[in-house]
């Protein structure tokens, strides 16, 4: 609120030299006047040339740090894309190698199920044999002793 009461004075005391300066250049000489006001308008000039000279170097100031910023960043970017990459062709070979093993696991259990399963049947055939068997010899025992 004071800042603007501030700019308030200071816009009225500006409009009153204006006003005053206007009253006092009505009573003299015009080429004179406008020499003033060319010369007024001359440093007006410089002024804003050297206004956007410093703001021109301001945004280039600004606008180097950025660009040095971003060129980080991408490189940043670029160095985990290659590090991603290299991970995921890691992690493929990974799954590759995790799979064959499991396959080979598989294909172990299946054969040693298959011998196992074998083993049964074999068991049962011999268990059913060896009575016919022992049978077998009693009779071919008696024949020979004959």
């Amino acid at each position: 609120d004071e800042k603007r009461r501030a700019k308030q004075k200071f816009q009225f005391m500006e409009s009153k030299l204006c006003t005053k300066k206007v009253n006092i250049e009505k009573k003299c000489d015009q080429i004179e006047v406008m020499n003033l006001q060319i010369k007024e308008l001359a440093e007006q000039v410089e002024a804003c040339k050297a206004e956007r000279d410093e703001v021109k170097k301001h945004y280039d100031d600004v606008m180097n740090k950025e660009g040095n910023v971003i060129a980080k960043l991408k490189f940043q970017v670029e160095i985990l894309d290659k590090k991603v990459t290299a991970r995921m062709a890691e992690h493929e070979q990974t799954v590759a190698k995790y799979n064959e093993v499991k396959q080979k696991g598989k294909e172990e259990i299946y054969n040693k199920d298959l011998l196992i399963q074998r083993l049964d049947f074999d068991t049962a055939r011999v268990e059913k044999s060896i009575p016919k068997i022992e049978a077998d010899l009693v009779i071919l025992e008696q024949m020979a002793s004959k």
